[in-house]
């Protein structure tokens, strides 16, 4: 089970780096949170879509399975992350003023933190799609040496 955590904050990380480090350019308080963001959302996801491989064959149609659950699950853990934190920087709440707290609940706040959200949903779905079957090979892998 360790090795399917390892695995998915792995598959977390790479998926988010590239486009976090370009968004980003110099590393910041926010740039590490998105990186363990994104490693927890692709641990979590990982283990919910290894709950599907444990019993299966491991065939094709069970590998895109994989992709697809690791996708929606992975995704709704960082889409949420990602919707919390662009509202809170949106809304300019700061430790030294929580009063502002009310300004999340603006319509523009929320409206534009939930697209960039819905876009990293998209993201990660898509992504699971696509290269799940090959972290799913690994999974199923590491599932066997499990039970050997």
């Amino acid at each position: 089970m360790r090795n399917l955590l390892v695995l998915g904050a792995a598959w977390g990380l790479l998926l988010a780096a590239p486009p976090a480090v370009l968004m980003a350019g110099e590393p910041d308080f926010f740039l590490l949170a998105a990186l363990l963001g994104a490693a927890l959302a692709g641990a979590l996801g990982t283990l919910a879509a290894a709950r599907s491989l444990s019993g299966g064959s491991g065939g094709l149609r069970a590998l895109l399975g994989f992709g697809a659950r690791q996708g929606l699950s992975g995704g709704a853990v960082a889409a949420g992350l990602v919707w919390v934190a662009m509202a809170v920087s949106i809304a300019g709440v700061s430790p030294a003023e929580p009063g502002g707290i009310s300004a999340l609940m603006r319509p523009a706040v929320f409206v534009g933190s939930f697209f960039v959200a819905l876009s990293v949903f998209v993201y990660a779905l898509l992504a699971g799609l696509l290269f799940g079957p090959v972290v799913g090979l690994l999974a199923v892998r590491l599932l066997r040496k499990g039970e050997a």
